[in-house]
């Protein structure tokens, strides 16, 4: 293709929702030690195209998020994409936000940043990109001249940036680094200077669907029966039950909320309300008498359920191990709990339900 029709496909693949869910599905799956190489923590990029003539004709605004701190944008980017003859290439220069952290920053809506004059960034030209077309895997890659994006650190001196990036029509990969070239040692890398793989979630509610853990995309309304067993096998009680699971958005933080009616609504046997947050890719939840975390089943993708595990406030009270299964129309799940109290068994209990209804959308504010 000729370099227009690069500028403007690379442009294309850039903008969207993306998540590195799947990669993370396989590292928890694959065990080991939670070393830096074992790519651990749920992020979540959203690249947007911005109109901002001043800035240039292509401009592109990134923001990247890690499940560990939902609040700040730990990357938050502008580019500039433009034909550079010189090179044969198209360059991606990258505009640095002036004032404040380099990363870690508070999250910018799009129409306010679209608004900004070149006033309001740093440029440093040895740290843009440039594009090759790699056509037999139908990808592009970008990548700075090597040893060209330097800085200086105000601890560590002068320092050297690395970074590359692969742009697939669904997937984009990339890899950064930094160096203290006094003595070339590692200052900072995105774990151990491995791939980051991202995959594409079209839209906002893709985006969250696809990132939050599998307990999530259950909100909504449970009927079904609890069945109660010793630790012999022998059942004991039998009841129905109502589950309502709803979460929301405040302040750029996910809240969970389950309500457990056990019993008939007309004459409830016992009444839980649960409240917690989402983050790092659990669902952290407490109740009057428990709390506990919710994340998703290992090994498969997308997650066909979860695992929860649940502790006791009062110390007499056993600790509760949970499973829950969906089906693949997510309109039937199965629950199967294993009470253990100072390490042994002493009871199950055996949950089938049916939804009742789901909320079409997160909430939020």
């Amino acid at each position: 293709m000729d370099s227009a029709t690069q500028l403007e496909t690379i442009a294309t693949r850039w903008q969207g929702s993306f998540h590195n869910r799947r990669q993370v599905a396989a590292h928890v799956a694959r065990g080991g030690p939670a070393a830096p190489e074992l790519t651990r923590e749920v992020r979540t990029m959203v690249v947007e195209r911005l109109q901002a003539p001043q800035l240039g004709a292509v401009v592109l605004y990134f923001q990247e998020f890690r499940a560990s701190a939902p609040q700040l944008a730990q990357r938050q980017r502008v580019v500039v994409l433009r034909q550079d003859p010189d090179r044969g290439a198209v360059r991606a220069e990258q505009l640095f936000f002036r004032g404040g952290p380099t990363y870690d920053r508070p999250p910018l809506a799009a129409g306010l940043v679209a608004d900004l004059g070149p006033e309001a960034f740093d440029r440093h030209p040895g740290c843009d990109l440039f594009f090759e077309a790699e056509p037999a895997l139908d990808r592009f890659r970008a990548r700075m001249d090597p040893g060209a994006c330097r800085y200086r650190h105000p601890q560590d001196g002068e320092v050297c940036a690395e970074f590359e990036m692969l742009l697939h029509p669904d997937q984009l990969w990339y890899r950064d680094r930094s160096l203290r070239l006094a003595d070339g040692s590692v200052r900072g890398e995105v774990d151990g200077f491995s791939w980051l793989l991202f995959d594409r979630a079209e839209g906002a509610a893709g985006l969250a669907e696809a990132t939050l853990p599998a307990l999530v995309r259950q909100r909504g309304i449970w009927r079904g029966t609890f069945r109660r067993y010793d630790a012999e096998g022998v059942l004991r009680e039998t009841f129905p039950s109502t589950i309502t699971i709803r979460v929301s958005q405040d302040a750029g933080r996910w809240l969970y909320h389950q309500s457990n009616l056990h019993g008939t609504e007309d004459a409830p046997l016992r009444r839980i309300e649960a409240h917690g947050e989402i983050h790092s890719g659990r669902v952290w939840f407490a109740s009057e008498r428990y709390q506990g975390w919710a994340m998703d089943l290992p090994g498969e993708e997308p997650a066909a359920g979860s695992l929860l595990v649940m502790h006791p406030r009062d110390p007499a009270d056993p600790d509760i191990h949970e499973t829950i299964r969906c089906s693949p129309d997510g309109r039937r799940r199965w629950r199967v709990s294993q009470l253990l109290k100072d390490g042994q068994l002493v009871g199950r209990t055996l949950i089938d339900e049916e939804r009742l209804t789901e909320e079409e959308s997160l909430t939020g504010d």
